[in-house]
């Protein structure tokens, strides 16, 4: 008899576990944690929990007992730590009947309960009695052989649906059962197809609950299974469902990740998928940059058409080609660099179909979990409304084939295609049906749908769409967001995976993701290591923390004198803050080594003209313009030079083409302003100064404002003669200009 009345809601459920869990945690109290949990339980009919919660209570009032009693035991501390893992598993599975309980999104996918014998020895007989089943029926000849067939790939899906909710929603699993099903999957005795899905319900499940022995099960399939999809699916699935707290708690999971880390070859993989789900990320971005930079060519082009053996010229007007005779070959090459770029971008990783079969997912087909997991196969039960000789075209057939999509894009695309599919002109039709119809894009043909970076690839664009736009994504935590993708973050990871985490932190920073470069790197990072305090110096570049890393910079030139890299980055530091005069001695050095190089001249023309050297600095700009004179980044800094020296004419007539570019700065107007300011003419350049401040944030708009904006180039004032209080002046008769244009 329950003493107390269940929660009314999951969230104050959830709150109490959430509190007795962290107490456990925090305090490691198997005492006060039995007591709450033997509390929240009496509020539910849980079935067999109470049975486990009472045998984690007879052993530790057994070792209370022989405590007691004064009986030693040297393994005290193991059997207590053995308790606190029962413990803490318990509070997943309470975890797991509350939700089930209370959230009616779970609701659905509890028949598997009674539907299903969930042990290892009957799965295995289904599965392999299946693959029996099939078998069997190919053999046979006749109309009734079709019929049978799909008979048995319904009933078969029917188990399967059951099977996957079994796999996500069980409560956590003993390791017989762990050990079983992970030698099931990796055997050869059941179909790929089954397997791959099962792969993905363990994935599922160790998420929601938080299983140890899911994960373990996975790092066992990656392991022995020979079916490389299985064995893909495998390593993406224990890594996403790895979490710190299995390794904080159980050894076993640190052990023997730690032993499969030790293969270089397992480090690779790792360390490229942790690059693939940056792709992941990126899907929405560079689905943009395709739209913006590639398919207008394609668009344009259409009087191209794309087939499997290339780029064919579709039949034109005749004076056409009389009139422009080398428009095709221009068009041609337009369209063949296109679609190279696409080309380029889909084996870089780039998901390149995602914006497309993103408004293909409304299908009901997407309405039953599974499906999203699901390899792609013409059999698929709920395939077979679709006429029968669309299901039997060479289109499908080459769709199995096709390195373009994957599997939830092939589905969306026959889904698609079937609607109108007996509305195609004939010849079309026969094109399908012969199987020259091209599936993908140009290139396809030489995609090796074999290769386990391909076939990761194309599973986790699966995963990306279901956890992307399926209405089942709320029911788990997305791998692919920003707080979640980085799982080389996880401890195991740590000792064993530096060098290739450093490979990840410089595709970090090619993707300016410094964000989740920052953690990555300070969860790796090594005080001596010269390629960590680069980075660290990059990041605090990218942070405005100048000084922090020029000191970083200074101390890696301290280290290898013949560092240039380090060099540069000490110069520009140094110029950002400027301090000019370590600019200049750094940039000479650097120009000293390379002369020719542009920025590297004009950075150290500009230092020198900040540091009281403008004349030398001068001179080196005017060699610059010699060499491009229509470069506005060094009419810029020879301009800034010669009001340096007090040839504010010469500037002024530099600051002209400037004004006049679409590129023109608010400081460009500044500088300007200045030539007139600085010549007597106060009136001229108020418009100036007026335009500039308009360009600069709309709050820099009081006097004491622009004052601390133009006392920063007091040592340029200083060369005119002009004190404080000629500034303050200056900057009362901006604000009054700022205000008159306000007015009207």
């Amino acid at each position: 008899m329950n003493e107390q009345q269940p929660y009314s809601d999951w969230h104050t459920a959830q709150e109490k576990l959430f509190a007795i869990k962290k107490d456990l945690d925090d305090l490691g109290d198997l005492s006060g944690a039995l007591k709450a949990i033997r509390a929240l339980m009496n509020r539910y009919p849980f079935e067999e929990l109470p049975g486990k919660l009472e045998a984690i209570e007879a052993d530790y009032r057994l070792m209370l007992d022989f405590f007691k009693n004064g009986y030693r035991d040297e393994k005290r501390q193991e059997l207590y730590d053995a308790l606190y893992r029962r413990l803490f598993r318990l509070l997943y599975d309470i975890h797991t009947e509350l939700r089930r309980l209370y959230d009616s999104s779970w609701s659905s996918y509890q028949s598997y309960r009674n539907a299903i014998a969930f042990d290892a020895e009957s799965v295995k007989l289904k599965l392999e009695n299946f693959v029996t089943d099939v078998a069997m029926l190919s053999l046979e000849a006749g109309d009734a052989k079709q019929s049978a067939l799909r008979n048995t790939y319904a009933e078969h899906h029917q188990y399967m649906q059951h099977l996957f909710a079994a796999m996500i929603f069980s409560r956590q699993w003993s390791h017989d059962f762990a050990t079983d099903m992970a030698a099931l999957v990796s055997s050869p005795t059941i179909e790929t197809a089954d397997a791959q899905l099962l792969v993905a319900g363990m994935m599922l499940g160790g998420m929601v609950n938080k299983d140890y022995e899911r994960v373990l099960a996975l790092v066992e399939i990656y392991v022995q299974a020979q079916d490389v999809h299985v064995c893909q699916r495998a390593l993406v699935g224990w890594t996403i469902a790895l979490n710190d707290e299995m390794v904080k708690v159980f050894p076993t999971v640190k052990q023997r990740i730690g032993q499969l880390l030790d293969d270089e070859r397992v480090r690779r993989e790792v360390m490229e998928l942790q690059m693939q789900m940056v792709y992941c990320l990126n899907a929405k971005a560079d689905n943009d940059r395709l739209q913006r930079d590639i398919m207008p060519s394609l668009l344009r082009n259409q009087n191209f058409e794309i087939t499997s053996s290339g780029i064919k010229p579709k039949d034109e007007d005749p004076l056409e080609d009389i009139l422009h005779p080398d428009a095709d070959e221009k068009k041609m090459e337009e369209l063949e660099q296109s679609m190279r770029k696409m080309m380029d971008m889909r084996d870089q990783g780039v998901d390149i179909y995602f914006s497309g079969f993103s408004q293909m997912k409304r299908f009901s087909f997407f309405y039953t979990l599974c499906n999203w997991f699901m390899p792609f196969s013409a059999d698929h039960p709920q395939l077979q409304h679709l006429p029968a000789d669309f299901l039997q075209s060479g289109m499908i057939r080459a769709i199995l084939k096709s390195g373009s999509f994957c599997d939830s894009d092939k589905y969306s695309f026959v889904l698609g295609t079937s609607a109108i599919f007996n509305k195609l002109p004939a010849n079309v039709i026969e094109m399908f049906n012969s199987g020259d119809a091209p599936v993908g894009i140009y290139g396809d043909q030489d995609i090796d749908v074999s290769d386990p970076q391909f076939v990761r690839r194309m599973y986790l664009q699966d995963l990306y769409r279901f956890f992307t736009l399926s209405d089942m994504r709320q029911m788990f935590q997305s791998p692919f967001e920003e707080d979640t993708f980085l799982f080389l973050l996880n401890a195991v990871f740590e000792k064993k995976m530096g060098q290739e985490a450093r490979r990840v932190m410089k595709f970090l920073i090619k993707k300016k993701m410094y964000r989740p470069l920052s953690k990555l790197y300070y969860a790796y990072k090594e005080l001596d290591n010269p390629n960590d305090l680069r980075i660290e110096a990059r990041l605090f570049m990218r942070q405005d923390r100048l000084m922090e890393a020029q000191a970083i910079y200074g101390q890696l030139c301290d280290m290898d004198p013949e560092d240039r890299q380090a060099l540069a980055g000490y110069a520009y530091a140094s110029f950002l803050m400027h301090e000019f005069e370590d600019a200049a001695d750094a940039y000479g050095e650097l120009y000293d080594k390379d002369p020719d190089n542009e920025e590297i001249t004009q950075n150290l023309a500009i230092s020198l003209i900040n540091s009281d050297n403008a004349e030398e600095g001068v001179k080196m700009l005017y060699r610059l313009e010699y060499e491009k004179p229509d470069d506005l980044k060094v009419k810029r800094a020879l301009a800034w030079g010669q009001l340096f020296l007090g040839r504010t004419e010469q500037a002024l007539a530099l600051y002209q083409p400037i004004l006049s570019s679409p590129s023109a700065k608010p400081s460009d107007y500044l500088n300007a302003a200045y030539c007139h300011w600085f010549s007597g003419k106060v009136s001229e350049s108020l418009a100036l100064f007026k335009e500039s401040f308009l360009k600069y944030e709309s709050d820099k708009r009081k006097a004491s404002d622009i004052y601390f904006i133009l006392i920063q180039d007091q040592k340029l004032f200083r060369r005119y003669g002009i004190g404080e209080v000629d500034v303050r002046l200056l900057a009362e008769l901006i604000e009054e200009e700022l205000a008159s244009e306000a007015d009207h």
